[in-house]
């Protein structure tokens, strides 16, 4: 039986994110929450954006970081108990919207969870989960557990359309980024003791560990084989903060002599984040993991490399199921193959510096990659008014239409 309303706030909001990425979409979210709802009580499971912000987070979010078939088999019984933590937590309250941002292997659980034990009020999902990709299944997963998808790219919208979902468009937050100015690029560049003649390469393997576990060793000797062959570059490694010790483990990935780590223990989240966007914009060439910095990096015009790679039976089993040729958010949105990628086995050292060199040492190839880049921007949503207010003004909307009291 749900209990009545025992908030202090006219509103109570339920949130889950289970990674970096989606961390900041529900931070930008709840800024927008905010400004329609001064007086709203956020309760769930986030990170440091969203916890800024006033969640209260039932434990840590990290927890919830876990990618591929046998990472997650490794990880089930956990992710089970806090599963069922989640739906009891839900079922034993009252709130005007329960919102499952991205994680959607974990989230459409819940979201199942708590429709079956009677939640009424509307369950929305920020982040459709990419059934144009694969595992085209989910798509019933969907109906079954939530009421609304918030969708970040315009193509999918039709797709989730055709299954009788429904959908908005809330556009990209990565679009409404304001560019870092010179005194913030300036900083970042003095921060990190880069010199401002020489060209830089900024190196991103990964927010999850799993993932710098991985692709990490992988990472470094690439990069070794660049500044073997660009002795005239700067690198540096950008770590998530909990994460920064295991990266500066040189017996474990072997980073090339004289490389930097962007360190930022003593900034807040969107300290940071503006810091990094400002080494972004100062960089000429990136090395990144697969995700939404490709779309980051896309934001500060910064040409890159693309590289991913999950455990050998994760590989084969996901590989089965793809229907697209690319994973690179970048790639998908303009219909191009200008971001190079290399996935699973083909993610070599060998491989990584051999499309870096031909970026680094050709002008028009940068220039080509640049030009998709803002193209990919502008189709997420760069310049249009008001798009930071989208995605809470549409679970807004939700709650007007759907809303019960207990």
């Amino acid at each position: 039986m749900v209990k009545k309303h025992k908030s202090k706030y006219p509103r109570k909001i339920f949130l889950i994110a289970g990674e970096p990425s989606g961390d900041n979409l529900g931070g930008n979210l709840m800024e927008g929450l905010l400004r329609i709802y001064p007086k709203v009580e956020f309760i769930g499971v986030g990170g440091p954006s969203m916890i800024e912000r006033g969640l209260v987070s039932i434990f840590p979010y990290d927890e919830l970081s876990v990618i591929g078939i046998t990472e997650v088999l490794s990880n089930l019984p956990r992710l089970i108990n806090r599963k069922n933590q989640l739906v009891d937590n839900i079922l034993n309250d009252s709130f005007d919207a329960v919102v499952t941002i991205d994680s959607p292997d974990f989230n459409l659980r819940v979201a199942k969870g708590i429709k079956q034990g009677g939640y009424r009020n509307p369950v929305i999902h920020y982040v459709s989960p990419t059934v144009w990709a694969w595992r085209q299944g989910r798509v019933k997963k969907i109906k079954e557990s939530v009421d609304h998808v918030l969708t970040l790219f315009p193509f999918e919208n039709e797709i989730l359309e055709k299954s009788v979902i429904g959908s908005t468009f809330v556009g990209h937050p990565i679009a409404n980024i304001k560019p870092p100015d010179k005194q913030e690029i300036a900083r970042v560049s003095s921060h990190l003791g880069l010199k401002p003649d020489k060209p830089t390469l900024v190196i991103l393997p990964g927010s999850r560990k799993s993932e710098i576990t991985k692709m990490g060793p992988v990472f470094a000797k690439g990069a070794g084989l660049f500044q073997t062959a660009f002795p005239g570059y700067q690198l540096v490694v950008v770590p998530t903060p909990q994460f920064t010790d295991l990266l500066k483990d040189t017996n474990k990935f072997g980073w090339p002599e004289g490389i930097r780590y962007f360190e930022s223990a003593d900034w807040d989240c969107k300290q940071r984040e503006r810091m990094k966007l400002s080494l972004f914009s100062l960089s000429n060439l990136a090395l990144a993991s697969s995700g939404t910095v490709s779309l980051e990096l896309a934001a500060t015009s910064t040409p890159m490399v693309i590289g991913y790679d999950l455990s050998w039976l994760s590989r084969q089993i996901i590989g089965s199921m793809l229907s697209v040729d690319t994973v690179t958010l970048v790639n998908l949105i303009t219909s191009t193959r200008a971001v190079p990628e290399l996935l699973g086995k083909k993610m070599t050292p060998e491989n990584l510096f051999f499309d870096l060199k031909k970026i680094a040492s050709d002008p028009s190839e940068q220039n080509a990659q640049v030009a998709v880049l803002k193209q990919a921007m502008n189709m997420l949503g760069r310049n249009t008014p008001n798009l930071k207010e989208m995605p809470a003004q549409a679970v807004v909307g939700m709650i007007g239409e759907r809303h019960i009291d207990y």
